[in-house]
Order: structure tokens, then C-alpha cells, then sequence
């Protein structure tokens, strides 16, 4: 019988019906257990879009095709 770790995995997509189906119980509980821990961090993790470093070509690399080579001057978005 599926603990209560697994039915509430199943209820928030953690698991799969077919994995809740098929799975031993406690090979299932541990499944179960490690989703839901990654999802609940998965939340706390920032949202993308926030600070982020632009490399900007400046003198004589400026007009140049490529990547920013070392030593460019460095802008931050917030």
C-alpha cells in the first residue's frame, strides 16, 4: 500500500501514475520523497531575468565580429 509521501507526490506531478502503479512501496516512497524535495527547491531558486553581466567591446575591439575577449568592460543589469 502507497504511503501518504506517494499519494501526495502523485497529486502534485512529483510521480507518474504509471511509477505510483508499478513501483515497489518503498523504492516508490524514496522516488516520491526526492521529487517533492526538488520541486519545493526548485521554487526557492531565483526567477530567471534577474541580475545578469553583459560584456561590452570596447577601443578597438569594438567593431570586431565575436565574443568579448578578456578585459572588456563589464555592465550589470539589474
Amino acid at each position: 500500500m502507497p504511503s501518504a509521501i506517494a499519494k501526495k507526490a502523485l497529486e502534485n506531478n512529483a510521480i507518474t501514475k504509471k511509477q505510483y502503479d508499478k513501483l515497489p512501496p518503498a523504492l516508490l516512497d524514496k522516488v516520491a520523497d526526492h521529487n517533492l524535495k526538488m520541486q519545493k527547491k526548485a521554487r526557492k531558486t531565483a526567477a530567471k531575468g534577474g541580475t545578469k553581466e553583459v560584456h561590452k567591446k570596447t577601443g578597438k575591439q569594438a567593431h570586431k565580429r565575436g565574443r568579448p575577449k578578456k578585459g572588456s568592460k563589464v555592465v550589470v543589469d539589474k
